[in-house]
């Protein structure tokens, strides 16, 4: 008799995911090309155990492709081996694309906020260890937030001369930390 199906919570799915690297253990897939499952490594239908040791990450292909079929009775000839690797440079390609798009916008938005510094603070410019705190910060809170930081720091009056960029990097931690608006670090 089959093991009765149990929904897995949204804390034991995350602590497979972290286990296995947020990686198909099938496949090599990851996010952002795929959609994470938790699947069975022994099926119920073959009196496989709901217990995180009986789970493993598969993205979905894996997963729906796979069935309630054990592993260990899954022939692999090897068309299916090429077509499977083929596939998965697929996804490294797409993955590649979008880390590349990701790359790209970020140096875009981190130019925007250098723009925009200059525009406020004439005559200076965002030091290199400035920008990749910047980029960091675009990648927390995102670019508007952070040109709001950087206009609040580098307009409100109490802010002691030279100390602008310090304080806007509180404001930007204190918006990352969950603080009140971001109005004060």
């Amino acid at each position: 008799m089959a093991t009765p199906r149990k929904s897995i919570s949204k804390k034991t799915r995350f602590e497979v995911f972290k286990r296995d690297g947020f990686t198909c253990q099938y496949c090599g897939a990851h996010p952002p090309a795929v959609i994470l499952h938790v699947d069975h490594v022994v099926p119920l239908a073959l009196d496989g155990e709901n217990h995180i040791d009986n789970y493993v990450t598969a993205c979905a292909p894996c997963n729906l492709g796979k069935s309630a079929t054990s592993l260990a009775e899954v022939p692999q000839s090897l068309k299916e081996r090429a077509a499977e690797i083929a596939e998965h440079e697929m996804q490294i390609a797409g993955y590649q694309k979008v880390m590349d798009e990701r790359r790209l916008r970020l140096e875009d938005e981190v130019g925007q906020v250098a723009d925009f510094y200059e525009a406020i603070n004439p005559g200076y410019m965002l030091s290199t260890t400035a920008l990749i705190s910047v980029r960091k910060f675009i990648e927390s809170i995102g670019v508007h937030a952070v040109c709001e930081a950087l206009e609040s720091a580098y307009t409100r009056p109490t802010v002691r001369k030279g100390a602008e960029f310090k304080y806007f990097c509180g404001i930007c931690w204190n918006i990352i930390k969950g603080g009140k608006n971001g109005t004060r670090p």
